[in-house]
């Protein structure tokens, strides 16, 4: 289980091209910061994971804020099993 804070900042460097010269040169920012949680789960042989996330947008121009919310849900192949103990460690012998 993860339990964390996640945040981004959109700074749009270079004008849209292609809309009216009285709307050009149109550039946004936005920054956004919230809570996650995600957890990692066993499905079928299989891993799944499942994150919630969202961001309260702020320092808004030339575009929407508020807030906007992301569900993620991944299935992947399961990790490889772990080793109870480590292989043993092979050593040549000196002949003499």
């Amino acid at each position: 289980m993860q339990v964390g804070l996640v945040g981004y900042v959109y700074e749009q460097l270079t004008g849209d091209d292609g809309c009216a010269p009285v709307l050009c040169p149109f550039k946004s920012r936005v920054i956004g910061i919230g809570p996650q949680i995600g957890y990692i789960f066993p499905v079928a042989g299989m891993q799944g994971y499942v994150n919630l996330k969202g961001y309260g947008e702020f320092d808004a121009a030339n575009r929407p804020d508020g807030w906007n919310v992301w569900l993620t849900f991944v299935l992947s192949p399961a990790p490889p099993a772990a080793q109870s103990s480590p292989p043993p460690i092979l050593t040549k012998t000196p002949r003499g």
